[in-house]
């Protein structure tokens, strides 16, 4: 029996060991992410796996490139990032000394308006641009815009010239900004696009907040300087982009490397100029009369009225073109070549439109902190200018913790975009209305305390939303990403101009106002140096004017609830996004070691309301693959 059992153990002992399942390569997908005949809304197939492997040199080398690439990314696209991001704000101290410079100090809101107008109007011809030539010299125009708005800024000897600087300027800002986020978008997996994005919009808050007071000290010495500081930025962006950059980026799907010029005019045909032309009008005429109603004229004036109607006019033609420019419509017949700048097909997913909606809620979230907190500490806490732009600075950790706690929820658990986009609705939403009730108490440490909050809102939401348009619209990135970033500044924009006209009406026609002589019944949001006649009213009589204050201000907050209450509500029926859903390993024991073993990962999407999906238990049966434009680095 010893004998037995001795002989036994020897056997097993020197018997050889049973072959352990190792993960397969990480450049051999596990999940070979192929599509039913049906198309890509139908159910995937997945094919068996790929035989296993030793992690090879090819695998090391992939994951090298990606961090070289993303390396590169960073150090090329952040200063421009800054550049556009600063330039909007950078002047709001320094309009009105600018104004009066040249003796235009009634026209001064136009410094503003000039740089919004092609800033938000230019946004998706730029994306469509950047699919037809490529992004790299799309990119670089863009940058000279800007430069050479700059130069004409900083040397303006007119009123003309100016103007036409800061629309340049707009330009390029609105070239910049969308194609920086396309681009972080191309050629990157989800979980990497939300690290890019995390890091490029803390930069973009950053440079936001702080515009106003570098503004405010340049102006000290020479209102020129504001302009001056863009100049080297934008040279130094040139440089960096065409050595760091310029062969890594998605090439243009008619004008491509090596291309002559002689097929730049052909690439122009295929340009959507009709929609272009509508979008540049539609957009640009609102804006305008929504800058102008309620602060230069009134509403029921001409000058506002006309851009008003021609410009809604030209909007809902803009969706008619580009649904009669789909395959099969009239004027896809009639002029075969043009591709529509923003396709009507994109709305067929419902995201595309609940997500313009957040985006629209988000910046009007952003705008009334930029532009409303000031006046709140001049004409009601009686703060200097310089004093009152650096109480936007509680904004900033705010906008940070947002930002990191929307990382941790795309790259570490849950891993979806549905839940930091609602949890940012519920912030915003949460935080206006305790700074409508800060400002009614005149609680300025509570008033404080909510600028992080509302922050922390928006960090919350600016990254998972570029996520999702990613996710839902991997093969048509361009327009949708254009469509996402026209409506934040729109959303500013028209929640700006309903604050302002709420003021007005509630401060400009106050008995405290109407009262002092020479005091204007309006005031301009973009320049809080022309409250300086508070500072020679009697005491007696501030108190009054600051008390109507702080009632106008109120009252401009609870205005914009509602559109943070619908875009609350429009969160909660969205479908979802998750990123990079690692695949089943082939033997489950060695699951520990996917990291190391390069385990293959997935992101993936469901196009109807996930709350609905998860209520019926038909998550997975919604579920789709969704995979980057190219996945070549």
């Amino acid at each position: 029996m010893i004998k037995a059992f001795r002989y036994i153990s020897q056997k097993t002992k020197n018997s050889p060991k049973p072959p352990v399942s190792e993960q397969p390569c990480a450049h051999r997908p596990q999940w070979h992410e192929l599509e039913s005949p049906n198309g890509r809304d139908s159910p995937s197939i997945e094919s068996p796996l790929a035989s296993p492997t030793k992690k090879c040199s090819l695998c090391k080398e992939q994951k090298h490139n990606e961090r070289v690439y993303r390396l590169k990314l960073i150090a090329g696209l952040s200063l421009p990032f800054i550049l556009s991001s600063l330039d909007l704000t950078i002047v709001a101290t320094a309009t009105s000394t600018i104004a009066s410079h040249f003796n235009q100090f009634d026209e001064l809101n136009w410094i503003i308006t000039a740089f919004s107008l092609t800033s938000t109007t230019f946004i998706p011809i730029f994306g469509q641009l950047s699919d037809v030539f490529g992004r790299h010299p799309v990119l670089q125009v863009a940058l000279f815009f800007m430069l050479i708005g700059s130069i004409l800024c900083a040397a303006a000897q007119t009123w003309g010239m100016l103007l036409l600087g800061r629309a340049l300027q707009g330009t390029g800002a609105a070239g910049i900004g969308n194609l920086i986020m396309i681009i972080l978008a191309d050629k990157v997996s989800l979980k990497e696009n939300a690290k890019n994005k995390s890091l490029f919009t803390l930069i973009g808050g950053v440079g936001y907040a702080v515009g106003p007071i570098i503004g405010g000290y340049l102006t000290d010495s020479n209102w020129r300087y504001c302009f001056v500081v863009p100049i080297p930025i934008a040279v130094l962006s040139h440089i960096l982009i065409f050595v760091l950059l310029r062969n890594d980026l998605v090439e243009g799907s008619m004008f491509k490397k090596g291309s002559r010029w002689s097929s730049i005019l052909p690439a122009l045909a295929t340009v959507d100029i009709g929609g272009s032309i509508l979008f540049i009008f539609g957009v640009g005429l609102i804006i305008l009369a929504a800058t102008w109603g309620g602060a230069t004229y009134s509403w029921s004036s001409r000058e506002v009225l006309a851009p008003l109607i021609v410009g809604s006019i030209c909007f809902l033609a803009f969706f008619v073109y580009e649904y009669l420019l789909e395959p099969g419509k009239i004027f896809a017949r009639i002029f075969p070549r043009q591709v529509a700048m923003l396709p009507y097909s994109l709305f067929e997913r419902r995201d595309t439109i609940w997500l313009a909606i957040l985006n629209f809620s988000t910046g009007a979230a952003s705008y009334s902190i930029f532009y409303f907190i000031s006046i709140y500490f001049i004409v009601v806490a009686g703060y200097s200018t310089s004093k009152a732009g650096l109480e936007l600075l509680y904004y900033i950790p705010g906008l940070g913790a947002g930002v990191y706690l929307s990382v941790y929820m795309c790259n570490v658990r849950p891993r979806q975009t549905f839940f930091p986009l609602n949890l940012g609705g519920v912030l915003n939403t949460v935080g206006l209305a305790m700074v409508t009730y800060a400002i009614s108490a005149q609680d300025t440490n509570l008033l404080s305390g909510m600028l992080v909050i509302t922050g922390a809102g928006v960090g919350l939401r600016l990254m998972p939303s570029s996520l999702h348009t990613a996710g839902i619209w991997p093969e048509r990135l361009a327009p949708a990403m254009s469509l996402m970033q026209v409506a934040l500044p729109f959303g500013g924009t028209l929640g700006l101009t309903i604050m302002t006209s709420v003021f007005n009406n509630k401060f400009g026609h106050s008995s405290a106002l109407t009262s002092l002589e020479g005091a204007g019944s309006t005031l301009n949001v973009h320049d809080t140096n022309s409250l300086s006649f508070l500072n020679d009213l009697p005491a007696s009589v501030k108190e009054s004017v600051q008390l109507a204050g702080k009632n106008a201000i109120m009252w401009a907050y609870i205005s914009i609830l509602p559109i943070m209450g619908i875009s609350l509500m429009t969160a909660m029926i969205m479908g979802n996004v998750w990123v990079n859903m690692k695949a089943k390993s082939i033997d489950d024991e060695s699951q520990d070691s996917s990291q190391d073993s390069g385990e293959r990962e997935r992101s993936e999407v469901i196009y109807v309301p996930y709350l609905w999906a998860l209520s019926k238990g038909t998550i997975n049966a919604h579920k789709r693959i969704s995979k980057p434009n190219s996945s070549n680095i």
